[in-house]
């Protein structure tokens, strides 16, 4: 929230508030919660922001993760740390893009 807060106070400052479209940034899952702050903070100025269609995830470190994997696989490299452990959601490629799975590893619920 307090990342929404920030966000929503730059687009202001730059007069850009009902024009963002798209937020770019990794697969952390405090950037799903950002958007949704966003959302909500938009809705409160009558501004039409959806989260989840506005949330893209980042290409190429999706891409890098996936190669990574894909080395590992084949034998070409062997398993580091970061690929080993799946529960991180930035760190497993091939984690569900919900809420759900980020409080299924957390163990928490909302």
């Amino acid at each position: 929230e307090n990342m929404a807060q920030a966000v929503f106070e730059t687009l202001d400052l730059f007069g850009l508030k009902g024009r963002v479209l798209a937020i770019m940034a990794d697969n952390a899952s405090n950037n799903d919660t950002m958007c949704e702050a966003l959302q909500k903070l938009c809705e409160q100025e009558g501004i039409s922001f959806n989260a989840q269609r506005a949330r893209l995830r980042c290409l190429p470190h999706t891409t890098h993760l996936s190669a990574l994997v894909l080395l590992e696989g084949i034998g070409a490299i062997k398993a580091s740390k970061a690929t080993q452990n799946h529960n991180a959601y930035q760190d497993c490629v091939t984690a569900p893009l919900t809420r759900e799975y980020d409080n299924d590893v957390a163990g928490q619920e909302d």
